[in-house]
């Protein structure tokens, strides 16, 4: 497994071996001549998966759709300069939603740095405000132990279970396996146990955090046994996570809202998941028949901005927030209770608490509430029969099949998916990119989340965030596993038009609008893919399903107009606030906030 031309060779390839005893075995890599002795490790090694691409920054983002698919880092390879700069969207993707990455970028000498010399940025700390460790790795020397790169490489690894991960590696010449003088024998035999094996070289043991009895003690006042309590399931939550917040509200009859990428809008579920909160109450707070006296929340954020403004507004005795991260996150300081904390065990723990006879008047008014809403959804975008961007939602959610993935695009798709989802009993994966919410490498993210699922996917997504990840159609045309793309082309910024700002400003559409003309046909076939125009709701449903059928990449394109979309939504949230009114289940309208 250790490549013994050179000293470079050598600790890359020390390197590379110890990432596949790690369980870290899918190298993403992109050309440079800098990081060639890494690259020849990867390239040698016959238990290393590759993914080859270009673009680092396509690249980053899609060793983080695998990350987010397996929940092990991809291990991310660059030669020097602005190579490693091109890295920084991801990483802070990564770093705000504590997905594990490790990188490994090439950089020159110290002695060729801040001299002018080609290719030589500032590297040290180039990532510093997102990563969970950095570490700038000297020039392999042999007067260096062995040892050294391999435990600062589990060390790495370990760090990648909170996030991303920086090591720096400095190579001096030569980068090619030329044989230089190191004796490879002596220089390696402090490695003749770790050799022997196929352990890493370091083992760390991660103790369970765990929620104990004294957590009990603290948490056991706030659920007196009358109490009306509000489970929220945030966005990416674990299997095993969603299947416990499940079992928690059937055993205790309380309602939970399940945000579109917690895992619990899919796939069999109790009756008190609760998909469509936005139809249900109004940013100013909820009815009385749905007014909550304490709220849970699992999991670090949930999408929906209405259902923050109505608990923000809501007199609360209590504000739990339980995820075992350990940043902060309550934008609006509102949080009363905080515990980082495995979320099964921590459910486990709420199921002994207070009386726990189910109250299921509390939860059966939220889910007869939801079940109004949905069937008025289907009733009212059946009643439009040309194409739209709820419908386009709604009918992707219908069809997904079972263990298939879905990628959400940040802005309207995201958001289209939570509030129009059809019910699908079908176990689907679920992720979008919203740690930082930005729209940059959303195709590289389904590519990759693809191979971390090994397993086919849909990528839901707007024409900009096409447009700024074009290149990685590369990596899905490429792809073992297909990828359907769903483009919405609105010709601009679509979520812009609900935003104050649309009504008062003559210059909205010029600079917020973002307008154009472009298409996305010579594009899919500029990358071989193939691509479909349908024109109406018939047309999109039967070009989907024969796309899943087809089991290939391809490129749908969904035309459809910006104000006309706006007005869709406005009609869409008055009718269904209207339907759960007659049934006194809401107060006044909500509005559509994004």
């Amino acid at each position: 497994m250790i490549q013994t031309e050179n000293i470079n060779l050598i600790w890359a390839s020390l390197l590379v071996d110890e990432c596949i005893r790690n369980g870290a075995s899918t190298f993403f890599l992109a050309p440079g001549a800098r990081c060639t002795p890494l690259t020849l490790a990867v390239a040698r090694h016959p238990e290393a998966r590759t993914v080859l691409h270009y673009d680092e920054r396509g690249l980053g983002f899609a060793a983080l759709g695998f990350a987010r698919a397996t929940g092990r880092p991809g291990v991310v390879i660059t030669t020097s300069g602005t190579a490693v700069s091109n890295l920084h969207p991801a990483v802070v993707e990564a770093g705000m939603d504590d997905q594990p990455l490790l990188l490994l970028t090439a950089d020159r000498p110290p002695e060729l740095r801040q001299t002018g010399a080609n290719q030589a940025i500032d590297q040290v700390g180039h990532f510093a405000a997102v990563t969970r460790w950095a570490f700038d790795l000297p020039c392999p020397d042999t007067a260096i132990s062995p040892t050294m790169p391999l435990s600062t490489l589990d060390h790495a690894l370990f760090r990648t279970r909170n996030g991303p991960v920086h090591l720096n590696c400095m190579f001096r010449e030569p980068l090619a396996p030329l044989p230089d003088r190191t004796d490879a024998e002596a220089y390696l035999a402090p490695l003749h146990l770790w050799s022997k094996s196929r352990d890493p070289y370091t083992v760390h043991e991660l103790s369970t955090r765990q929620v104990d009895e004294i957590t009990l003690t603290a948490i056991e006042p706030l659920f007196p046994g009358e109490e009306k309590v509000l489970l929220v399931a945030g966005g990416g939550l674990t299997e095993a996570e969603a299947l416990a917040v499940i079992q928690l509200a059937e055993q205790r009859g309380w309602p939970v809202v399940s945000d579109v990428t917690s895992g619990l809008h899919f796939g069999p579920k109790g009756t008190g998941v609760i998909r469509h909160v936005d139809s249900l109450i109004s940013g100013e707070g909820f009815p009385e028949a749905l007014t909550p006296d304490l709220v849970v929340q699992f999991g670090p954020r949930f999408l929906s901005k209405t259902l923050l403004q109505a608990l923000t507004h809501t007199q609360l005795r209590a504000w739990i927030q339980v995820t075992p991260r350990e940043h902060r996150l309550d934008p609006h300081h509102q949080v009363t209770h905080r515990f980082c904390s495995e979320i099964d065990r921590f459910c486990f723990l709420l199921e002994r608490v207070g009386s726990v006879s189910a109250e299921s008047a509390w939860q059966g008014a939220w889910a007869e509430a939801d079940r109004e809403v949905e069937n008025s959804l289907g009733e009212l975008l059946d009643e439009n029969p040309g194409i739209s961007e709820p419908g386009v939602a709604r009918a992707v959610s219908r069809f997904l099949p079972n263990l298939h993935g879905l990628v959400l695009g940040a802005s309207m798709p995201v958001r289209d998916m939570n509030a129009f989802a059809a019910e699908n009993l079908c176990h689907i994966h679920v992720t979008a990119n919203r740690g930082a919410s930005g729209i940059d490498g959303t195709l590289a993210t389904a590519a990759g989340f693809a191979m971390g699922l090994q397993q086919g996917a849909t990528v839901l997504l707007g024409d900009l965030t096409v447009l700024h990840d074009l290149n990685s159609l590369a990596l899905i045309r490429k792809g073992r596993f297909p990828v359907i793309v769903v483009v919405i082309n609105n010709h601009g910024g679509g979520i812009f038009h609900f935003l104050p700002l649309a009504n008062h400003s003559d210059d909205f559409e010029k600079f917020w609008g973002t307008p154009h003309t472009m298409n996305f046909e010579n594009a899919a076939a500029q990358f071989n893919l193939p691509y479909a125009l349908p024109r109406d709701m018939g047309e999109f449903i039967d070009t989907y399903q024969d796309a899943l059928e087809n089991g290939e990449s391809c490129l749908i394109e969904v035309q459809t107009d910006r104000e006309d979309n706006r007005h869709l939504h406005m009609a869409l949230a008055e009718k269904l606030s209207e339907t759960a009114a007659q049934r006194n289940f809401a107060g006044e309208r909500p509005g559509t906030s994004y």
